[in-house]
């Protein structure tokens, strides 16, 4: 089921992805969220962040989160400031509300995900 699952998302942000290239985008952290592409549905962003690598305060629209890759991470969570430690695994597929958070690779590899926001 899950690889059902990874599988369709993926085929889904590639076919976006091919239909409308974005050209230069903003990012809020431009050395690890990279903007594959965006148009009046969704963005969809290729993260990449390094072992012990902190992204400052940030934004997040409603949406789903693929995991490529295994990793440990810690967000902090705005306004109410709750920590969160976490263990994603390779295929993991999250769906997430909107948040404000800032975040850590906290563990020994990198964290790799493919994070399809919704407009």
């Amino acid at each position: 089921m899950k690889t059902i699952i990874l599988g369709s998302a993926l085929v889904v942000a590639l076919g976006v992805w091919i239909v409308v290239r974005a050209q230069e985008p903003p990012a809020s952290h431009p050395d690890t969220q990279k903007l594959l592409m965006e148009n009046t549905l969704v963005r969809v962003f290729d993260i990449k962040v390094p072992p012990g690598v902190f992204e400052a305060r940030h934004q997040h629209a409603r949406g789903l989160t693929i995991a490529l890759s295994d990793y440990d991470n810690e967000t902090k969570s705005f306004p109410d400031g709750r920590v969160n430690r976490g263990h994603t695994r390779f295929g993991d597929v999250r769906w997430a509300e909107p948040q404000d958070h800032e975040a850590k690779n906290v563990g020994t590899t990198e964290q790799h995900v493919v994070r399809i926001e919704i407009k």
